[in-house]
């Protein structure tokens, strides 16, 4: 036993913390280890009026979690039990384990994001088939595998009060999928499963399609990010067809493709308790979507579908605008990041002045351009259902953010939109801005990651003293002045309210970027230098030149119309990179030029100075080079390397599929902006 006086400073503080708690006791992130845990448990003794002690995100391991689980065996109050992202290996959880077999009173424990492998959960296991108070057990993201698998699987068939076991983010393969399979055959009271992340293959998902034919009582089912394809999506449609009770499905970040959404789509005509599908990044395209469209069509059920981070194009995406028009159950629609362009923006923008029920969708990371944003504008001006909407990252620009501030003006459904990173400066702001003044309904609007300036923050932070309805308007990110953004800040300190301001990026960082090229860009051009007929008109602006000079020209211009663009999200520790494409005419590309441009937050670049790693992958993924990225351009805290192929040779060999890939800074959330330009030709 832990005496008071033999206790540190910091246990005692502890000590007397848990003594004095009433019924929650919580210290997450407070760097506790097992001497704390130790002092904890002594202090817990003491105090019958906590009934949650939550030590989540600390550094517990197995000493402090037997601490801990000594004092459960008499404690009679505490209902839950969170020691989730601690260091809690097996023999901690053996500790638990042991204890929940005498005590009563817990029926929430969580021991997620530990190391916790099979011999900790076999003995969970153990403790499962005599415990009969936990109802809610979280083990994800252990190091639980098909054995750890199997014996919860054999502890389940005679447990009857568990309702939900999260073991995602583990090595769960088949085996454990075949095992859990078997249990759900005759398990009668747990609701809800969670297998994300694992390594079941199509033989685990056919195991439990098999099961769910046969279960009466699971509603939620996850099996994301698993390695399911066509044949394990075919196998699970066929059981959703007879099956009764389960309303939630998650199958994002798999491999089913079209074959597998056609199956899915099936199942949908004549599934009627499905209330949320989640079909996310599953290489599905146009023909999968056209199926679900028509599935939707009929449906009567399903108010949520996310089918987000496919490729459905604008075909998929003018098949699930049809349904749109005559579905009347689907509320909330997720369409980001599947190459829809303006033709199928326009598409659901003609849907949405139809339909009466969905109220919020998503089509952001799309191409929708401008003229996508205009024609969800004129939608906007009569639809007054739907309340949220996600425009992010669709380079709708000024033109797009006028059209949507005057569909603002009259709309009276919208409370929440997103417009970040849509390349919106201080025109489309001040648009915005007039629309805020007298906008009846909306108040959150997002438009961090733009090029607002202090013209555009001033306009939107006028518009909170006309408009005492306006919340929460973000402007982080843009490129508002430190005096603009000082002065808006300290007006909103005094008024209690007014947009967000900070982390605002070097204007110079935008005017670096490539304005990017279309084809209907490359022909005015080449029409203006040649003097040809169609635009006579404006031939006089320019001198005609010769074919053979307006062509040299063209394939500079070429040039930027390859280029490859990405930008790294400020929250994001993932290496930015762009894969080379085929050039617009399907042929071989050439890399002429690779272009880096950071916004730091600190002055310590000098011309020369190295600014980031710079990794070369090709088609298979071999590291082909790397190299040091050299300032080439500094300004305040905004630094760029721009790279040639005279200075760095392996530029001449990249080719089509090879990877170009910027690394992470040590601090990553320093960075405010951060870009990668590949120039092609």
């Amino acid at each position: 036993m832990l005496s008071y006086q033999s206790m540190s400073a910091r246990q005692r503080e502890l000590y007397d913390k848990v003594k004095n708690a009433s019924q929650r006791f919580g210290q997450q992130f407070e760097h506790i280890d097992d001497a704390g845990a130790q002092a904890i448990a002594e202090g817990l003794k003491g105090n019958p009026n906590v009934t949650e002690l939550s030590l989540g995100w600390n550094q517990i391991g197995d000493a402090g979690a037997r601490a801990i689980a000594e004092t459960l065996k008499l404690n009679m109050t505490v209902t839950v039990l969170h020691l989730t992202e601690n260091q809690i290996g097996d023999a901690g959880a053996r500790a638990i384990a042991e204890t929940l077999k005498v005590n009563r009173t817990v029926t929430d424990l969580g021991l997620s994001a530990n190391q916790i492998g099979d011999a900790g959960a076999q003995a969970i296991a153990e403790t499962l088939k005599v415990n009969t108070t936990v109802t809610n057990l979280d083990q994800w993201q252990n190091q639980i595998g098909d054995a750890g698998a199997q014996a919860i699987s054999v502890a389940l068939k005679v447990n009857k009060t568990l309702i939900k076991i999260d073991l995602s983010a583990n090595q769960i393969g088949d085996a454990g999928a075949q095992a859990i399979a078997e249990t759900l055959k005759v398990n009668t009271t747990l609701a809800n499963l969670g297998l994300h992340n694992n390594k079941i293959d199509n033989a685990g998902a056919s195991a439990i399609a098999e099961a769910l034919k046969v279960n009466k009582s699971l509603k939620a089912l996850d099996l994301a990010k698993n390695q399911i394809g066509e044949a394990g999506a075919q196998a699970i449609a066929e059981a959703l067809e007879v099956n009764k009770t389960l309303t939630w499905l998650n199958l994002s970040e798999n491999q089913i493709g079209d074959a597998g959404a056609q199956a899915i789509a099936e199942a949908l005509e004549v599934k009627t308790t499905m209330t949320s599908l989640s079909l996310d990044k599953n290489q599905i395209g146009e023909v999968g979507a056209k199926a679900i469209a028509e599935a939707l069509k009929v449906n009567s059920t399903l108010p949520c579908l996310d089918l987000g981070k496919n490729r459905i194009g604008d075909a998929g995406a003018r098949a699930i605008a049809k349904a749109l028009k005559v579905n009347t159950t689907l509320t909330s629609l997720s369409l980001n990041k599947n190459q829809i362009g303006e033709v199928g923006a326009k598409a659901i923008a003609e849907a949405l002045q139809a339909n009466t029920t969905l109220t919020r969708l998503d089509l952001n990371e799309n191409q929708i351009g401008e003229a996508g944003a205009q024609a969800i504008a004129e939608a906007l001006k009569v639809n007054s259902t739907l309340s949220r909407l996600n425009l992010k990252q669709n380079q709708i620009g000024n033109a797009g953010a006028q059209a949507i501030a005057e569909a603002l003006k009259v709309n009276t459904g919208l409370i929440s939109a997103s417009l970040n990173e849509n390349e919106i400066g201080n025109a489309g702001a001040q648009a915005i801005a007039e629309a805020l003044k007298v906008s009846s309904t909306l108040y959150g609007l997002f438009l961090e990651n733009n090029q607002i300036g202090d013209v555009g923050a001033q306009a939107i932070a006028e518009a909170f003293k006309m408009n005492p309805k306006l919340v929460d308007i973000f402007l982080a990110r843009n490129c508002i002045s430190n005096a603009c953004s000082q002065a808006i800040n300290t007006r909103r300190d005094h008024d209690g309210r007014g947009p967000y301001i900070y982390d605002q990026v070097n204007p110079l960082a935008f005017s670096l970027l490539p304005r990017f090229a279309t084809a209907d860009d490359l022909q005015t051009v080449f029409c203006l230098l040649t003097g040809e007929p169609a635009l006579e008109d404006q031939s006089s602006l320019l001198p005609a030149l010769p074919a053979e000079i307006a062509d040299i020209i063209m394939d500079e211009a070429q040039s930027w119309q390859g280029v490859q663009h990405t930008k790294r999200d400020w929250c994001d520790d993932r290496p930015v990179k762009v894969t080379v494409p085929q050039s617009i005419y399907g042929n071989s590309t050439r890399v002429n030029a690779i272009q880096v441009v950071r916004d730091t937050k600190k002055l310590y670049h000098r011309i020369g100075d190295n600014v980031c790693d710079l990794i070369v992958r090709d088609e298979q993924g071999a590291v082909q080079y790397e190299y040091a990225a050299k300032a080439t351009f500094v300004d305040s805290t905004l630094v760029s390397a721009t790279l040639w192929p005279a200075s760095t040779p392996i530029i001449r060999q990249i080719r089509v599929g090879w990877q170009v890939q910027v690394q992470p800074s040590k601090s990553a959330r320093d960075v405010l902006f951060e870009s990668l330009v590949v120039r092609c030709m």
